[in-house]
């Protein structure tokens, strides 16, 4: 574990809030305070709107806190931090550049000798395994391969701390468990100069294979709910005792975030005057996924429910949250129980399905508000600008934008509102075209 008591890095009370296009500040962190040792993998796991990469950009100096300090060896952070290398989701390669120059890009602003230069980028690109495809470009690449390109990048660069950005995501199960592995490898043989990881993931199993201290993230705003230290020997078997044990205990960790048993308590004077954001997912996506539920019995578990169907488990447990607010589902613990209602829609067609989404949608304090937002409105329809400064008014720790988008998207499926692009008009679906 860390070596030194004094951190690489700290986020100090940092609150952060970003302008939207509509003029709107938006609160993405609240109250942050993490710290990063050195010999450690740090993995801030959360689902999305919990400001995960917002703190690695923090951490990078790529922005700066709208309250608290970033500090780098308790020394206030100022600039971009130059301790720091990042490896991005997407693989950011350009498409003209071979391997090589596409490693050496960073290098080259650092004006160091030719020879010094091309001895870096070799060592780098041995390291990552793509030795023999010096010369070839990203479109000769697979996947799997451009993400090494990208992590050579980043290795070239001989920085103290390695900032992944969900890097594992937009590869296919076999060779993101591979890169993994040779990623960890590298960090545990003291091969480069990385003395500690910063990881961001949707993924459970990967933030227990990799980290040594996991920060579970809230959304809305963003903010760390637990901190798990993880012990386990490296490496680490998914199929042992210790291991499966810690993967459950973050699970019903994340679970009881999201679709909780019990709704958080709220003072009887604010009773019924609270609304509930819509979890932005696809409803086509959780009429799909009501339908596998009943195929299994009308019940399934969350995480195994995942895996079949090779989706991120909290996207599973955000559709399992928006099937819950049609009352369509029941979710004990991490089960997902079809309720009569659930197992009517997927048993109903098309036609009988919008309308009980029109009448689910109906129930939701939310949606009622909006619609009557929108009835009221002049010529009944109300502008885009307009409904999402409304939605701001009523969520303020929400993206507005996001919740609207959600409510247009469900609303279309249950014919209940309508939408023109043309003059950015949300309004009440007639029937009529």
């Amino acid at each position: 574990m860390s070596t030194s008591l004094v951190p690489m890095l700290e986020l100090k009370t940092v609150y952060q809030s970003f302008l939207l296009e509509s003029g709107r500040n938006l609160k993405v962190l609240d109250n942050i305070n993490l710290s990063l040792y050195e010999n450690e993998v740090l993995v801030l796991l959360g689902p999305s709107g919990s400001g995960k990469s917002t703190c690695l950009r923090l951490m990078a100096g790529l922005i700066e806190p709208t309250h608290g300090k970033v500090l780098s060896h308790n020394e206030p952070l100022e600039d971009v931090n130059d301790e720091v290398s990042l490896v991005f989701q997407s693989f950011a390669l350009l498409p003209w550049l071979n391997v090589v120059d596409n490693v050496a890009l960073g290098l080259k602003p650092l004006g160091l000798p030719q020879e010094e230069m091309e001895q870096n980028v070799k060592k780098a690109i041995d390291l990552v395994g793509l030795e023999g495809f010096e010369e070839a470009y990203p479109k000769e690449l697979s996947g799997g391969m451009k993400q090494r390109v990208g992590f050579a990048r980043a290795l070239v660069m001989q920085r103290p701390i390695l900032c992944l950005d969900e890097p594992f995501s937009a590869l296919d199960i076999l060779t993101a468990e591979t890169l993994r592995k040779e990623i960890l490898n590298l960090w545990l043989t003291r091969k480069t100069a990385i003395k500690s990881i910063v990881l961001i993931t949707h993924n459970i199993a990967e933030a227990v294979s990799m980290g040594s201290r996991i920060l579970v993230m809230g959304a809305n705003p963003g903010q760390i709910r637990y901190t798990i230290r993880n012990e386990l020997p490296y490496p680490r078997d998914e199929k042992t005792a210790s291991v499966k044990a810690l993967v459950g205990i973050i699970r019903d960790v994340l679970t009881e975030s999201i679709i909780p048993d019990a709704p958080e308590w709220v003072p009887p004077a604010l009773q019924g005057t609270g609304f509930e954001a819509p979890p932005n997912v696809n409803m086509t996506e959780v009429v799909g996924f009501l339908e596998v539920v009943l195929e299994d019995g009308g019940r399934a578990d969350a995480f195994t429910l995942a895996q079949k169907l090779t989706k991120d488990s909290l996207n599973i447990l955000l559709m399992a949250k928006a099937a819950e607010l049609m009352d369509f589902v029941d979710t004990p613990k991490n089960q997902i129980v079809l309720t009569d209602l659930g197992k009517a829609f997927v048993k109903a067609d098309v036609n009988q399905r919008k309308r009980m989404i029109h009448e689910g949608l109906m129930q939701l304090k939310l949606t009622q508000q909006f619609y009557q937002r929108i009835l009221n409105s002049e010529g009944g329809a109300m502008g885009r600008d307009e409904a999402i400064q409304t939605i701001h008014e009523w969520l303020p720790n929400e993206n507005p934008e996001d919740v609207f988008d959600t409510l247009v998207q469900w609303g279309r499926y249950g014919e209940l509102f309508g939408y023109n692009d043309d003059n950015k008009e949300v309004y009440i679906d007639s029937g009529e075209v």
